[in-house]
């Protein structure tokens, strides 16, 4: 065992990212093994943490390793980014002793970065150096104990002008089901105009209770900021969104043509999706080329071309945006843009709440087409941090829990 490296040992506690497991210590709960670590810039060779044991019990933990036997507390800040964490002995060789350490959640485990034991500086990224004297270990769940997930909690709301919203709804519900561990449930309007009245409209807490949000809506003409503001309030707390289709067309409040003023009503919902458009093409197909090969939503996917489509125009693109594909179409018609984003991501407001977008999807076959249903899927995963950097649902989030 490298020098030093026991008494870090003593204090390796599980800590997590509000947005991945939550800020509630029992959701921490359960035994965990090291998976690899690194001290003072070099790594740790695995038998030297294959004795490894930790067990978390509601802010308490019990480490156990060849050479140690230790139990304490630890306590977490997740208003930090990222979430700090103060583990305390209570029984050990190092009783009464603070150790600080930053920490974060992947998809399948978690890993912390730790200040020297001799009272060094809270790390303040997850890399050691030379002589700092810091810890970095990654751990994952020791088979066998991995706890029963819930099925994500999904809200699609449906409904509006132009587009069969009676028959997608249920083929979304269909094809997300099948393609990650989630329910969705629906709230769906029939009526067909540019307002429909959706029973959410005035409750800012129509998402309690929800992992995330689908805006499958055509909703135009529900322009009274106080509306839009109710519509936006969760994700400003920090539930994250998906964003089908005419959703990108709905809640405008000014001059759609214009270019919104990061700050005015005519922005608020532009700035949740993370691009303006204002209009479309003609229904004509739509060659798709994506841009991003190493991002978890597109890694893996192939370039394809829809039926008849509307391609959106791009009347801006927020800064914090990233274009994920582009769509070319013979002819512009009236907008006069035949090449335009027409996947993205987004982060939004000051919880940097994940959002994805697509303005495909007009009409059903598209919607059925089971690369448009891959591509939702792999969406509304990252929105939740849910998804493996090779696009691969996260263990327990894929198809029947898998």
């Amino acid at each position: 065992m490298l020098p030093h490296m026991k008494h870090f040992l003593l204090f390796l506690l599980i800590s997590a990212s509000t947005n991945l497991f939550g800020a509630d210590l029992s959701s921490f709960n359960g035994t965990w093994i090291a998976d690899s670590a690194e001290f003072n810039g070099n790594s740790v060779e695995a038998d030297n943490l294959s004795s490894i044991v930790l067990a978390i019990k509601d802010g308490s933990y019990h480490f156990k390793s060849a050479n140690s036997d230790a139990r304490g507390t630890f306590k977490m800040d997740f208003t930090q980014s990222p979430p700090t964490m103060d583990s305390t002995e209570a029984e050990g060789s190092n009783v009464g002793r603070t150790l600080r350490a930053i920490a974060e959640l992947n998809a399948n485990g978690w890993r912390a970065c730790y200040a020297s034991r001799d009272g060094g500086e809270r790390p303040k990224e997850f890399k050691t150096a030379a002589d700092s004297g810091q810890f970095l270990i990654a751990y994952k769940r020791k088979p066998g104990t991995e706890p029963s997930i819930s099925p994500l909690k999904v809200l699609l709301l449906a409904g509006g002008c132009c587009h069969e919203y009676g028959k997608q709804k249920d083929v979304l519900k269909a094809g997300i089901e099948a393609r990650a561990n989630a329910h969705v449930d629906i709230i769906y309007s029939p009526d067909t105009s540019t307002h429909p009245p959706l029973s959410t409209y005035g409750n800012p807490d129509y998402a309690q209770g929800y992992d995330v949000v689908i805006h499958d809506e055509c909703s135009a003409d529900i322009s009274d900021p106080a509306v839009v503001e109710a519509v936006l309030k969760p994700h400003r707390d920090g539930i994250p969104g998906v964003n089908l289709h005419c959703a990108m067309h709905s809640y405008r409040i000014g001059k759609p043509n214009e270019a919104a003023k990061p700050g005015t009503p005519h922005a608020f919902w532009f700035d949740y999706l993370g691009l303006q458009s204002s209009g479309h093409g003609p229904q004509k197909p739509i060659a798709i080329t994506f841009l991003q090969s190493d991002h978890p939503i597109t890694k893996g996917l192939q370039n394809w071309t829809t039926i008849n489509e509307e391609l959106y125009n791009n009347i801006m693109i927020w800064g914090g945006a990233q274009p994920l594909a582009r769509g070319r179409q013979d002819g512009g018609g009236r907008i006069g843009q035949t090449d335009t984003v027409v996947v993205w991501a987004n982060e939004y407001g000051a919880k940097r709440t994940r959002v994805f977008s697509t303005t495909l999807g007009h009409n059903t076959q598209t919607v059925g087409d089971a690369r448009y249903l891959d591509l939702v899927t792999r969406g509304l995963l990252w929105s939740t941090k849910h998804l493996n950097e090779d696009g691969t649902p996260a263990t327990g989030y894929g198809p029947g829990g898998k």
